[in-house]
């Protein structure tokens, strides 16, 4: 059996063992596609902070092999995004129901029928799904794919045919061998008026024509024209193909979003300096969306411990003004109103805090309460 076979055969048994796979804290449903003519299970976790708002609209996280990868990403972007590394997201997982037909963008004779489907899976997801999702969610217009072996063979045809459906992809050792190694080739059909897309691949220890086809990659890639491709690439060589996602994912979340983050370290900036940071990180990014919750969090707390108190207490009251029902931002205002000997406000702030945390049943509920009785102490 040829070796590129073996490797697709090993998926396909992989991904199989695990279609029984349940998903915590998140929303599935079934999803008729005419396009198709099959039912396919849909996935959704929405961000913990999306009752904090009824307007705030999310970028949105298409996960291929949401049946398999969507438990592990979903829960990689509530920790990155609590801590402004990369934004809070609305997390889609995909599960397709032929992998090799819907993620192929080329017929091969020996899977006449069942292979090249990827241009109409790709209509099914943008003119179908997507719509549908956009209905029933506050979903913003930044889309971002990942995808894994053959699916991250798909994310890379979306980054080099589709940059008019997507913003930023990730390509998790993609199957690049396919048809002897056509994805290629697609980098020659990029131009410069392309809409702007990053793209993130990477591979793991996979010798042969997985590794063959990642140095083509490579190599072509460095030898691209200026355009609106921005990429980077990764090895990790201490992981195999299927252990790999895992590392993958939050190292490519982390590329496709890098300079999202606008306070590292110790850093700190006024709410008119992140202001100005973001317009022009929408320039680069084509990322167009205002503050998150955490992002206000974590800009004003960091503020305020670190020298700037008064910067700090601007930033938290405009959170809780963008975002009035937010636990979070309610907590983190009395904190900083405290440190600026408003007990009074503090007190008031705490209120709303515990009022919200109730109400939404938050995780940080034990410790808002904390804080709202210490409050109410150190008045009496």
């Amino acid at each position: 059996m040829d070796k590129r076979f073996k490797v697709l055969l090993t998926t396909l048994i992989l991904l199989a063992s695990f279609f029984s796979v349940v998903c915590g804290a998140s929303t599935s449903f079934q999803f008729y596609s005419e396009r198709l003519g099959e039912t396919t299970t849909i996935r959704v976790a929405l961000p913990e902070t999306y009752v904090h708002s009824s307007h705030y609209e999310y970028p949105l996280l298409l996960v291929m092999d949401g049946s398999t990868q969507f438990n592990h990403i979903a829960g990689n972007i509530e920790f990155l995004s609590t801590f402004a590394e990369i934004p809070d997201m609305i997390v889609v997982g995909v599960s397709a129901n032929s992998r090799l037909l819907n993620f192929t963008h080329t017929e091969l004779e020996q899977f006449a029928g069942r292979s090249g489907g990827a241009e109409n899976y790709t209509k099914f997801v943008f003119e179908e799904l997507l719509p549908k999702l956009r209905e029933d969610y506050r979903i913003a217009p930044h889309v971002t794919v990942t995808g894994h072996s053959l699916s991250g063979l798909y994310t890379a045809y979306l980054a080099l045919n589709h940059t008019d459906r997507i913003q930023a992809a990730i390509s998790i050792s993609p199957s690049l061998w396919w048809d002897d190694f056509a994805i290629v080739n697609d980098l020659a059909s990029l131009t410069a008026e392309s809409a702007k897309v990053r793209w993130f691949a990477s591979m793991a220890s996979e010798p042969d024509e997985m590794a063959e086809g990642f140095n083509a990659l490579e190599a072509a890639l460095g030898e691209l024209s200026d355009g609106n491709l921005t990429w980077q690439l990764r090895r990790f060589p201490d992981e195999s193909h299927d252990s790999t996602p895992l590392i993958g994912n939050v190292v490519g979340l982390r590329s496709v979003f890098r300079g999202f983050n606008a306070v590292l370290q110790i850093e700190v900036k006024s709410l008119e300096q992140l202001t100005k940071y973001y317009a022009e990180f929408a320039e680069i990014a084509d990322y167009k969306l205002s503050m998150s919750v955490h992002q206000y969090n974590v800009y004003g707390l960091k503020a305020a411990y670190e020298g700037q108190l008064a910067w700090g207490v601007e930033i938290l009251e405009a959170g809780t003004k963008a975002f009035p029902y937010s636990e979070i931002l309610w907590d983190s205002l009395a904190t900083a109103y405290t440190m600026n000997d408003n007990r009074a406000g503090a007190l008031t702030a705490s209120e709303k805090a515990v009022e919200y945390a109730t109400k939404h049943d938050s995780k940080y509920l034990s410790e808002i309460l904390l804080q709202n009785a210490n409050l109410k102490r150190d008045i009496q």
